[in-house]
This record gives C-alpha cells, sequence and structure tokens, in this order.
C-alpha cells in the first residue's frame, strides 16, 4: 500500500505542470461570492488531481464520478477532504488535499464548489 501511495505522490508530481496548461473554461464560475474565492482555492489545491482523476481522484466534470457523492451527506465530504480518506482499492486523498495551511472552512469550501461543479456537469447530461 505505502509503494502505491508513493507513486501516486510522484505521479501527482509529473502532472502538476499540465495543470497549468489546462481548460479553465470547464471550471464553471460559482454564481456567488464565496462560490468564486471557492473555485480559486479549488483551482489551487485541488484541481491538480481532481481536474485529472490522479490517484483515482474523482472528476467533478465526469457525471458518472459524482452522481453518487452528491447524495451524499456534506459532513462526510467535508471529513474525508480534511482529515484524508483511503477508498476503494486504495484509493488516496490526503488530508486538506496535502495541503495543510488549509483552514477547515478553505477545504469545506473547495468541496463546496466541487460539488457545485459536479451538480453542473450531472445537469448537463440530464440526470440531475
Amino acid at each position: 500500500m505505502l509503494v502505491r501511495q508513493v507513486l501516486q505522490l510522484v505521479l501527482l508530481g509529473m502532472f502538476m505542470p499540465c495543470a497549468a496548461l489546462a481548460d479553465k473554461d470547464q471550471y464553471i464560475a460559482g454564481g456567488s461570492a464565496a462560490l468564486d474565492k471557492a473555485r480559486s482555492i479549488w483551482l489551487q489545491n485541488c484541481e491538480s488531481c481532481h481536474g485529472y482523476g490522479i490517484a483515482e481522484a474523482p472528476v467533478p466534470m465526469r457525471p458518472e464520478d459524482w452522481q453518487h457523492r452528491v447524495t451524499k451527506d456534506k459532513a462526510t465530504l467535508y471529513t474525508h477532504a480534511i482529515e484524508g480518506f483511503i477508498g476503494p482499492e486504495y484509493s488516496m486523498m490526503p488530508a486538506r488535499g496535502g495541503n495543510d495551511a488549509l483552514t477547515d472552512a478553505e477545504v469545506k469550501a473547495a468541496v463546496d464548489y466541487m460539488l457545485h461543479l459536479a451538480k453542473y456537469y450531472i445537469k448537463q447530461r440530464g440526470d440531475l
């Protein structure tokens, strides 16, 4: 398991430069000042994994990744993002996305933005 986590972190380091080349238009604006700030937090801290599926991170632009997550209790999603989470087949969500400087409120805001983004794409597909 440790080898897999190390490999995931190495892969993350390889994909981080790609984040600068991503089409940020797919990350819709939040529609409120709070969600727009959350979008900024998400872009700076979460997009490098959740934008590309690194370490099996669920991508909010893929409705199949989020269909079951948008119905979960937000408190569970917040806890997984703040404390970290090892999922099925050892998928990994590091605590605070690996950025210990993020406050609980910032992590929750990023989760809120990701839910907003996922719901948008689910609705676009007609599943919500």
